[in-house]
């Protein structure tokens, strides 16, 4: 055994002259050789080397090889005082590659960056400078997206004061803008608040979507809009809106209600809990359009009360393209484009993008190309579209629309739901609502799509508790949410 334990601290040594100091270590931490006081020793070497091969790493800008090193040299027992300096100087090194995404105006990007450090133990006095900015910073855009614009301007001082020694010139373009949305939505508001005395939907409608083209997350246009379009049967083919652009009323053909036997008028319910009860069965039964053994497909809007409305797109494969009658797109564009323009294609936990005409990447053409989070997809020369996965423990990805395009349909974003779409004030939600004390999600279990939340609530009036399976017509109300589901038809088209 005495020879065992020479032999494996010899080639730890090896390997330690080579680079392969996690190979070293397994040789001096294996059975009764980690017990040797040499293997101790070399244990702690392996260790501080580490370090100083993790602070090389952060020099040649390898960050991730870096942390990775850091967080081995910790396993391995490295001296705390030592480690904890590193990680520091590993902080200082990053913080002028952040400040980038500061000065550039982003403030979600820094807040996500810095959180993503902070676990894995990257602290510092920069990076937390740097989130306090980011953080006030975030906040005034909700609150001008809200328009909330006087809180918006407190909180920007604020950010302004902790940003002095920085001189961000973002902060100030800012303010520029928020003064000017404020100036811009005031008469549109009080517009729109004199609609709503009254019960001219279309007025409602067109000075709803005035508001919300300045206001995105207006919480009275969000509900008027809600409310003009289910009172206008918005989707409901050849019915033209009055005061909407004649563009609007093809709206009807573009983005066409799924046809179905669903019956329209509940049946008479003697037992509302027994009903309740029997809905697994009447769900996986009727209502969910195409299913396959992987659950529910197709697409549907998704309207939220006071949040906004959505599409929410079920299948792997989703067809990008322009807006016309024939319906060839499952995210129909308004814009320049080629009817079936490009694919994404969820691959696992991935997205892939397929392009058939031009498409590119963060500026580079690809006709093949992996997606990962805030990719900017360009599809022709000018429709320009943000790729998002918010949550890493869930598949689902969002698309949001950073050109000035938008779909025949006025929704505020876009859900590849793969298994489960979560709405809350998180910046892991898939659909922000920022109001809404819990989160909620909507889920696949089998063939089924299925809601939950915590406490109770109603679907198409019966009460559940906890979880619920629901159809692509139903509504959902609870305290503090409201939720409709209409299902839209999937456009026909071969694999690309």
């Amino acid at each position: 055994m005495a020879s065992n334990w020479r032999i494996a601290v010899r080639q730890a040594e090896e390997a330690i002259r080579a680079g392969r100091l996690e190979e070293a270590y397994a040789y001096v931490n294996q059975g009764e050789v980690a017990e040797h006081q040499q293997a101790v020793q070399l244990r702690g070497r392996i260790a501080l080397e580490l370090i100083a091969r993790g602070s090389r790493r952060a020099q040649a800008f390898d960050y991730a090889g870096a942390i990775e090193d850091l967080n081995n040299a910790e396993r391995f027992g490295a001296p705390p005082d030592a480690l904890a300096a590193a990680r520091l100087r590993t902080a200082e090194q990053l913080a002028p590659e952040i400040k980038v995404d500061l000065e550039a105006g982003r403030p979600e990007r820094v807040v996500e960056r810095i959180e993503k450090l902070s676990r894995e133990k990257i602290h510092g006095p920069a990076l937390a400078r740097m989130r306090e900015i980011a953080d006030a910073w975030r906040l005034v855009l909700a609150d001008a997206r809200r328009g909330e614009f006087g809180r918006g301007i407190e909180r920007l001082e604020r950010a302004e004061r902790l940003a002095a020694e920085c001189s961000i010139a973002a902060l100030a373009s800012t303010r520029n803008d928020l003064l000017k949305r404020q100036e811009t939505s005031q008469p549109l508001i009080e517009r729109l608040y004199r609609a709503l005395g009254g019960e001219n939907w279309g007025e409602i409608l067109a000075a709803a979507e005035a508001v919300l083209n300045v206001v995105p997350e207006h919480p009275a246009a969000l509900q008027g809009r809600t409310r003009a379009w289910r009172r206008l049967a918005a989707i409901a083919p050849n019915h033209a809106l009055p005061h909407a652009p004649a563009a609007r009323n093809r709206t009807l053909d573009l983005m066409k209600p799924a046809s179905s036997d669903w019956k329209t008028e509940r049946e008479p319910n003697v037992d509302r809990f027994a009903a309740a009860e029997s809905a697994d069965t009447e769900t996986t039964r009727r209502g969910l359009g195409n299913v396959s053994r992987s659950g529910p497909r197709g697409r549907f809007l998704l309207w939220a009360d006071s949040i906004g409305g959505f599409l929410v797109c079920l299948n792997d494969q989703i067809m990008l393209g322009r807006a016309d009658a024939d319906g060839r797109a499952d995210v129909p564009l308004l814009g320049d484009l080629s009817r079936r323009h490009a694919s994404i294609v969820r691959d696992g936990d991935g997205y892939v993008v397929k392009a058939i005409e031009p498409t590119f990447v963060n500026g580079r053409r690809v006709e093949t190309a992996p997606l990962r989070d805030h990719d900017i997809i360009r599809l022709g020369s000018t429709v320009e579209i943000e790729f998002r996965r918010p949550s890493p423990l869930s598949a689902t990805a969002t698309l949001t629309i950073v050109s000035r395009h938008r779909l025949p349909l006025a929704v505020d974003g876009i859900v590849l739901m793969a298994e489960t779409c979560i709405v809350g004030r998180s910046l892991q939600a898939h659909i922000h609502a920022p109001e809404l004390k819990e989160p909620v999600v909507l889920y696949r279990q089998g063939e089924s799509l299925w809601f939950r939340a915590a406490g109770g609530f109603e679907v198409d009036g019966a009460p559940r508790i906890g979880r619920a399976p629901i159809t692509l017509r139903s509504n959902v109300l609870g305290e503090g949410f409201s939720f409709s589901l209409e299902p839209l038809e999937s456009p026909q088209y071969s694999d690309v």
